[in-house]
């Protein structure tokens, strides 16, 4: 744990209740006098995209005439407002080459284009991507461009070590094998560059296990801390901090180690060119983090 991330705890241990806010503003305005007729095919545009996805409109998104509301919220602002609030991304990205695994409605893919980054929103499902297109279209935002792929697939489209920064909001749960979907994440990132997690995750930094979320909530998996810190770890990643900004809701930021290798490669669902393992494997059963029988 590095110094930063005790102090964090220490705070959150006296303050229980205090969770860490902020929220960033919307960049984006249509036309203060938009004509009645335009506003009118707006909202019968959002409508029918809205009744094109399983779940309907995602984030909600002011217009400046009027606000769409979405069933996740403002979340994607509170992200963006704490990843300004602790440095863990640059304000200003101008020039940078980013993508957003699981962009939904296309929020963050918007506000990082409005800063200046070449953004790529991926999701899978297309009635996701159609709205984050119309709302590229809309606010006039060319530097978004949309792929319509699962995580699993996105290296076949994108070039290896090319991405200055990937966002990961909402999604690793959603993934049946997180440690290979954070393998693919980090071939895509250039060495040193900055994965930013957005996750649900137990509060728990001593045991490191992911329990079966049963797909409630589209969850196939519900980490630890200690879990999701682990695995950006054995995947790649170094200097890993993890913080709760709500209640099972954390974000995380790593970065891609420079060197070249995952430290153990047996059994996980990908063809690497050897199998070695990098660093001999403990026996110690006592180096297992995993849920224990309490001794009463």
């Amino acid at each position: 744990m590095t110094l930063s991330e005790f102090a964090w705890e220490i705070r959150r241990h006296f303050f229980k209740s205090s969770y860490p806010r902020a929220l960033v503003s919307w960049p984006l305005a249509l036309p203060a006098e938009l004509p009645a007729a335009e506003r009118e095919r707006l909202e019968a545009r959002i409508a029918e995209l809205e009744r094109g996805a399983q779940y309907g409109w995602g984030q909600t998104i002011d217009f400046g005439p009027f606000r769409k509301e979405g069933f996740l919220g403002v979340q994607y602002l509170e992200i963006a407002g704490l990843y300004d609030a602790w440095g863990w991304w640059p304000r200003d990205l101008t020039g940078l080459k980013v993508a957003d695994i699981g962009c939904f409605t296309g929020g963050h893919s918007l506000l990082m284009a409005a800063r200046g980054a070449e953004v790529l929103a991926v999701d899978e499902l297309p009635g996701h991507l159609a709205q984050c297109r119309f709302l590229c279209e809309t606010f006039g935002q060319p530097r978004v461009r949309t792929l319509q792929s699962s995580l699993y697939h996105v290296h076949e489209q994108v070039a290896p070590a090319s991405l200055d920064l990937i966002l990961l909001s909402g999604v690793l749960y959603h993934l049946s094998d997180m440690l290979v979907g954070l393998y693919l994440l980090r071939g895509l990132l250039k060495p040193g560059a900055t994965l930013l997690i957005e996750t649900t995750a137990v509060d728990d930094r001593k045991r490191s296990f992911a329990d079966f979320g049963r797909y409630v909530g589209g969850m196939w998996w519900k980490p630890s801390a200690l879990c999701t810190l682990d695995m950006c770890r054995f995947m790649g990643f170094e200097g890993a901090e993890l913080r709760f900004y709500k209640p099972d809701r954390c974000l995380v930021r790593a970065r891609r180690d420079p060197r070249e290798t995952i430290p153990f490669r047996r059994g996980m669902h990908w063809d690497f060119p050897q199998l070695d393992d990098e660093r001999a494997r403990s026996l110690d059963r006592h180096g297992l983090a995993g849920v224990r029988p309490r001794l009463w």
